[in-house]
């Protein structure tokens, strides 16, 4: 897998890479952060819908995670190209825009797999809230986990890193 990251802090350069490290520890931050995540979806229509989420990463891809029936479930299941939109909340001129296309979905009632939607938003709730585990379920919910593979990023700043 590679994708294209263009760098608009320096006049849109471009390259590929294969691993999100590409993007250098600054812009990771981004990723790693409690940084609240602007979702694009597709509804049926064709209009987007956008949703603050949360998310999180490996060496390849982004993870979101949702519960099984919202609209960005049923928009994710049918139409699985996303964008992703990461501001850094104390220097808006330090963004990240990711554009990529749901290669799996975990389902936590999936007798096999669903433990990992479950630690994932548990995992999540503790870089964002600093607690475990999620505490605003409703009753029976199932949340999924979602894989998204990158195939574009758009970068701009932070201005200090040239």
């Amino acid at each position: 897998m590679t994708f294209e990251i263009a760098d608009l802090t320096k006049g849109g350069e471009r390259r590929t890479a294969e691993a999100l490290d590409a993007l250098g520890p600054a812009r990771l931050a981004l990723l790693d952060g409690p940084v609240v995540v602007t979702l694009a979806t597709l509804r049926k229509s064709g209009s987007p819908l956008l949703s603050v989420i949360w998310c999180s990463r490996d060496e390849k891809h982004v993870y979101i995670n949702s519960a099984k029936g919202r609209a960005k479930d049923r928009n994710l299941q049918a139409r699985p190209d996303v964008s992703l939109m990461l501001m850094d909340p104390q220097d808006p001129f330090h963004w990240l825009a990711i554009e990529g296309r749901i290669v799996e979905s975990v389902f936590e009632d999936d007798p096999k797999r669903g433990a990992e939607a479950t630690r994932h938003i548990d995992d999540m709730t503790e870089v964002y809230l600093n607690t475990r585990p999620y505490p605003n379920r409703s009753p029976g919910e199932v949340r999924v986990k979602y894989k998204i593979e990158p195939a574009r990023i758009l970068t701009f700043g932070p201005l200090s890193a040239g």
